[in-house]
């Protein structure tokens, strides 16, 4: 497999003195900049901007969009009003997860889908058959501003910053076409790849006096999970076949994102699945367990521990568990160690303070 290198990397480059590498989705990125815990540190208390071009981004437009995008995903995106989006999953015929992204309304003809974890093949035939176009927008560059002073950056780089959650606007910034949205953590930043490089330098430029600093993969993964942004690929393992019945919605804990009143590819498997399981966050102690892993209480399973990762800020290991609706009350544990459950999120970023409405449990 050829390594990729996304439309910033000669930025990430310069920062990267370490020289500490990984690799996602075919791209080179930056696994840290030096410090993993001053990196999740700095997003609590300023700002810090991470390269997201490794998701991946398509753009459907054409043939009968609207009877496609209200089929393929568990919520319907013909709802949508344009400039806004929404949290869907998209199933398999069996009613197993396959994906889960953010569906975004572009205009009265076109849907951007952004996903930390690809299914090109999936969704490309699905479209075909409704004569809808797919576009991957992999060449340009998506950049994550993340903290508490994030709006406060783009303000100072003369970028317009006032969006609600979910919402997704194109402008013009001092002569670069680009698209803001706040489809995650913070702001994101879409640029075409020859725009690039001036448009990390703008930012940094921007945010010196706030104390911007670049992050890593590493420190974002830890920000989304003490966030509660729950991710395929991560944080759990999507069905890549056409009819099984697990993961489900259900055992995930994911039927929120589930809209019961419209017909979605997938939706009678789902409806024949177990009992709704709840997604949960867990407190381990300072060892990171293998995963999954199943969850006891006085010997009794109660539900799976399905990732985990240690929390500079916590200094310990948090984890997304999902648990029995009728768990019972008593100490929780992950054999050997004892734990505990708690409510998502563990600790969300500081909320942008022109918009703060969407607090509360992230899955």
């Amino acid at each position: 497999m050829s390594l990729l290198a996304t439309p910033f990397h000669a930025r990430a480059v310069e920062a990267n003195r370490l020289n500490a590498w990984e690799t996602r989705d075919a791209y080179t990125l930056a696994t840290h900049y030096g410090s993993v815990m001053e990196e999740v540190v700095a997003a609590r208390f300023a700002a810090v901007l991470t390269d997201l071009t490794w998701y991946w981004r398509v753009v459907f437009s054409g043939g009968d969009i609207s009877a496609f995008v209200a089929k393929a995903f568990t919520r319907d995106g013909a709802s949508l009003e344009p400039g806004k989006g929404q949290d869907v999953l998209w199933l398999n015929d069996g009613g197993a997860v396959r994906g889960r992204g953010m569906l975004v309304r572009l205009d009265a003809g076109r849907f951007l889908l952004l996903s930390p974890q690809e299914d090109r093949d999936w969704l490309f035939f699905a479209a075909s058959l409704y004569d809808v176009t797919c576009h991957d927008q992999s060449t340009d560059g998506v950049l994550a501003l993340v903290g508490a002073t994030a709006r406060k950056i783009l303000v100072a780089a003369g970028i317009a910053a006032d969006l609600p959650p979910l919402g997704f606007q194109r402008q013009t910034w001092r002569g670069l076409d680009i698209a803001v949205s706040r489809l995650g953590l913070g702001y994101e930043l879409w640029c075409d790849a020859d725009s690039a490089l001036i448009a990390w330098d703008r930012l940094m430029a921007a945010g010196r006096i706030f104390a911007l600093r670049p992050a890593g993969q590493t420190a974002f993964d830890t920000l989304e999970c003490e966030s509660g942004l729950f991710r395929p690929g991560r944080d759990f393992v999507p069905a890549r076949d056409g009819f099984s019945s697990e993961p489900s919605p259900k055992s995930l804990g994911l039927s929120a994102l589930v809209d019961r009143d419209h017909a979605f590819n997938g939706k009678r498997g789902y409806l024949a699945a177990g009992p709704d399981m709840v997604l949960s966050g867990v407190l381990l102690g300072s060892e990171v367990p293998p995963v999954p892993q199943t969850l006891t209480v006085q010997g009794r399973p109660v539900g799976t521990l399905l990732s985990a990762r240690y929390s500079p800020v916590f200094q310990g290991v948090l984890g997304f568990a999902v648990l029995d609706k009728t768990c019972p009350a008593g100490e929780l544990a992950v054999e050997p160690l004892s734990c505990r459950f708690v409510a998502l999120p563990f600790i969300p970023i500081p909320a942008i303070p022109e918009a703060t409405e969407g607090a509360g449990n992230r899955v």
